[in-house]
């Protein structure tokens, strides 16, 4: 049998998580219950965008040794810190308050429960989601795009991510008129 590899790096699983979060989108068009998968996609893209912006060039500086000697990531919320200062020649992420709180509840209020599913029932409001994706792919888009200047993107996968963007606002659109 012929070996088959599944090659990933950072760059592409940035741009995978955008994929998935459209195609999420899309879906929730119609089923309610895949904005769960929209919030989590969502999260990870800007996890994945702040990492790659807060890193630069240097991998391992956004990976910390634990006390007991294990390496990790850096958070989110230290990487997205990282972004807001000055660094090098990039710019800096500046979020608007509907941005910081958008940001603030899809990871608090949603993702990190979505992720940490405690038994029981659930139901949700999920007339709000479209504007707090929205704010969240407007960050997503100043992280890929704009900050992102040490990509190794090729022009075709650059090409995927702007589509995929504005196909992301597209369904929002979409899903506002409904």
């Amino acid at each position: 049998m012929t070996e088959r590899w599944a090659r990933f790096d950072t760059e592409s699983n940035a741009l995978d998580n955008v994929e998935k979060l459209s195609h999420f989108l899309e879906r929730a068009k119609h089923h309610p219950e895949e904005w769960k998968w929209v919030v989590i996609c969502c999260f990870s893209a800007l996890y994945s965008y702040a990492i790659q912006v807060a890193k630069g060039t240097d991998d391992l500086s956004v990976i910390v040794e634990t006390k007991k000697g294990h390496k990790k990531l850096i958070s989110f919320g230290e990487a997205l810190k990282r972004c807001e200062k000055p660094f090098g020649g990039r710019d800096v992420l500046k979020l608007s308050a509907e941005e910081s709180e958008s940001i603030r509840v899809i990871q608090n209020e949603f993702r990190n429960k979505f992720e940490h599913y405690n038994p029981g029932s659930w139901a949700i409001e999920i007339s709000g989601f479209p504007e707090h994706i929205l704010n969240c792919l407007a960050v997503i888009q100043r992280l890929a795009i704009d900050m992102n200047f040490y990509t190794h993107l090729s022009l075709l996968q650059k090409e995927r991510l702007e589509l995929t963007l504005k196909s992301c606002e597209l369904s929002i659109s979409e899903i506002r008129e409904e």
